[in-house]
């Protein structure tokens, strides 16, 4: 792995336009001996979003994130459901199961 840390503000700029996302609280990547990236991402999605709607907009997260950067080989997203701190962690568990 490189030392180098590479500028993330194109990738930054794609998350952000995700339609669904309302933030990101966490970005980094990981230089490979390759050249390649490994995008790690934490987005801040409302918790009224369905179960669907978070994984759709997971799959937008790591294609915006893909075009960005060519050199991005892996991207991992961690949806930040929490964000809302007024819902609690149980609407969010019961969202889920619908």
């Amino acid at each position: 792995m490189s030392t180098h840390s590479p500028d993330l503000s194109a990738i930054d700029a794609a998350i952000h336009a995700v339609g669904l996302v309302k933030g990101v609280s966490a970005l980094h990547a990981l230089e490979r001996a390759d050249g390649g990236l490994v995008v790690v991402a934490r987005v801040g999605l409302s918790p009224l979003l369905r179960l669907t709607e978070v994984v759709l907009t997971i799959g937008e997260v790591d294609h915006a994130v893909r075009k960005a950067d060519s050199r991005v080989e892996a991207v991992f997203v961690e949806p930040d459901i929490a964000a809302d701190s007024a819902t609690p962690t149980e609407t969010i568990v019961i969202r889920a199961l619908d």
